[in-house]
């Protein structure tokens, strides 16, 4: 149960940082009630969840996490969970977590392939090759699939747009570096020219 012990870290952490994350000013009173019912929710995940996306769409991201949290500790291998706490945390602008509980959301459905172009979307910022082995697996089985090709159209756009901003800043550096050795040639002292000698002391 070791994603239900992050979980119920997860549920500490937002009660402190509640009015942070959230960026609503809610009354105390209103959050209180609105913690309360969670907590009297029966143990059942899907309700827990439906309470966590309904949260989510009021952009009360906190609440919302102890709502998946407690689905979490109910039963961590339910990819459904999993995919509320990527929406929750990309929310929050948390990119790296999001993508942990996408990462364990894939492992439980493999055969998901929307899961990969999520996936895909997630890292593409820092990891491209992960990235293209996200959406490699989709096509492998769907060539057709016109998330994971746009997907991949994106990737490879992006990728030749930064191959392009790197030589355009070498070839700016080397004009640079011959700027600057002219300038070293400009600023020489000049040579004297010594009157021309009779041949024979040449």
């Amino acid at each position: 149960q070791g994603f239900g012990q992050m979980s119920g870290q997860t549920h500490i952490s937002s009660q402190i940082a509640a009015v942070t994350i959230d960026g609503i000013d809610l009354a105390p009173e209103i959050r209180t009630r609105l913690r309360n019912l969670i907590d009297t929710l029966p143990d059942q995940p899907a309700r827990l969840r439906v309470m966590g996306h309904v949260l989510l769409d009021m952009g009360l991201g906190s609440l919302a996490l102890d709502a998946f949290g407690r689905a979490l500790l109910l039963d961590d291998l339910d990819p459904a969970t999993h995919l509320g706490l990527t929406r929750t945390y990309l929310q929050n602008g948390s990119r790296d977590i999001a993508l942990e509980h996408l990462e364990i959301a894939i492992s439980l459905r493999p055969d998901a392939r929307e899961l990969r172009v999520v996936a895909a979307d997630l890292v593409s910022c820092c990891d491209r090759m992960k990235a293209f082995d996200q959406l490699g697996a989709v096509l492998s089985r769907d060539p057709d699939h016109a998330g994971a090709r746009k997907g991949l159209a994106a990737l490879i756009r992006s990728v030749i747009t930064s191959r392009i901003q790197e030589s355009r800043s070498s070839a700016s550096k080397v004009a640079t570096d011959t700027t600057h050795i002219w300038d070293l040639q400009d600023n020489m002292p000049e040579r004297e020219l010594s009157p021309p000698q009779p041949w024979f002391l040449n």
